[in-house]
C-alpha cells in the first residue's frame, strides 16, 4: 500500500507539472482514457468475468464520483501545495460515515463521530479560515474532492457482491464519458492558459495539439502509474483488511510534501503538519469504531 501512495504521490506531481501547459479537463480525459483502455486490454487476454450487473444505478454513481474526484483534485492542485491538495483528498474516510448516516440512516459509534470531529478539526487547520481562505478560497475544492471520493467509499460498499475488475471497467467506462462530455462542452480546451509558464515551449506550427518528447513522456507515465497504483493496492489487500492497510494510504500525503519541496520548493507549513496528523488520528478513531 505505501509503495502504491508513493506512485499515487508521484503521479499527482506529474499532473501538477503537466497543468502547466494543458487543462484539467484535458488531464482528467487522458487519465481515464489510458485506464481504460488498459483494462480493456486486461481483460480481453485474461480470466474474464460476466459484465452483466444488477445495480446499473450504482455502478454508474461509482464511476460519476471517482471522476469528479479526481478532475477536482486536478484543479486543485494547480493553485495549493501538493501536500494540502492531497491531504483533503483523502478526506474520503472522513466523510464516508457521514454520507451513510445521511443515505441509509446508518448509526455509527461514538467513537467513529469523535474521529469524524478530529479530522474535520485537522481540515480546517489545513484550510486556516480567515485572511488565508480569502485570499485563496480555491482551497475548498480540495475538500470537495475528498467528499466525491468519500462518496465512491461508500457506494462501493454497496456492490461489494460485484466482481471488483467488473466494477472498475464500468467506472472507468462511465469517467471516459463523462470527461469527453465535459471537454465536448467547454469547446475543448487542450491547453492550459499561458504557455510561458512552462518549462518548455511547444513547436508553434503544432500548438496546441503535439508538444516536446518530456510531454509524451510525462503522459506514457500516467499510464504506467494508473495500472502500477491498483497493482499495489491490490496486492496489499491480499496481505491485510481494509482496516488495517488504509492508514498507510496516508503515506501518500508525506510522499507529497517531499516532491513538493525537492520539485517547487515549497516547504510544509506548520498548519499542514498539524492538519496531518490530526486527520490521521480522525481516521484511525473511525477505523476502531467500525471494528466495534
Amino acid at each position: 500500500m505505501t509503495l502504491g501512495m508513493l506512485v499515487a504521490a508521484l503521479m499527482s506531481a506529474v499532473v501538477k507539472w503537466t497543468s502547466s501547459g494543458f487543462s484539467s479537463e484535458f488531464l482528467t480525459s487522458l487519465r481515464f482514457l489510458f485506464g481504460f483502455v488498459i483494462a480493456i486490454s486486461i481483460y480481453a487476454a485474461g480470466k474474464r468475468v460476466s459484465l452483466r450487473t444488477d445495480s446499473p444505478g450504482k455502478q454508474i454513481l461509482i464511476g460519476l464520483a471517482w471522476v469528479l474526484a479526481v478532475g477536482i483534485f486536478y484543479v486543485s492542485i494547480r493553485f495549493i501545495p501538493l501536500m494540502d491538495a492531497t491531504l483533503l483528498l483523502n478526506t474520503a474516510a472522513i466523510f464516508a460515515p457521514i454520507i451513510a448516516r445521511v443515505w441509509d440512516g446508518r448509526r455509527e459509534s461514538r467513537m467513529v463521530w469523535v474521529g469524524i470531529t478530529i479530522g474535520f478539526l485537522g481540515v480546517t487547520v489545513v484550510l486556516r479560515p480567515g485572511v488565508q481562505l480569502l485570499e485563496n478560497p480555491i482551497s475548498l475544492i480540495g475538500v470537495l474532492a475528498g467528499f466525491f471520493a468519500g462518496l465512491r467509499v461508500f457506494l462501493l460498499s454497496k456492490v461489494r457482491h460485484e466482481p471488483t475488475q467488473r466494477t472498475a471497467l464500468y467506472s472507468l467506462l462511465v469517467g471516459s464519458v463523462f470527461s469527453l462530455l465535459v471537454m465536448i462542452a467547454v469547446g475543448f480546451p487542450i491547453r492550459a492558459p499561458g504557455w510561458e509558464t512552462m518549462l518548455f515551449s511547444p513547436r508553434e506550427s503544432l500548438e496546441p495539439y503535439f508538444v516536446d518528447s518530456s510531454l509524451v513522456f510525462a503522459f506514457i507515465a500516467l499510464g504506467v502509474f494508473s495500472v502500477l497504483i491498483n497493482y499495489f493496492m491490490a496486492k496489499g489487500l491480499r496481505f491485510g483488511t481494509v482496516g488495517q492497510i488504509s492508514p498507510f494510504r496516508y503515506s501518500a500525503v508525506v510522499f507529497a510534501g517531499v516532491l513538493d519541496w525537492s520539485i517547487w520548493g515549497i516547504e510544509p507549513t506548520w498548519p499542514s503538519y498539524v492538519g496531518f496528523l490530526l486527520v490521521l488520528v480522525g481516521v484511525m478513531f473511525i477505523l476502531r469504531g467500525n471494528r466495534g
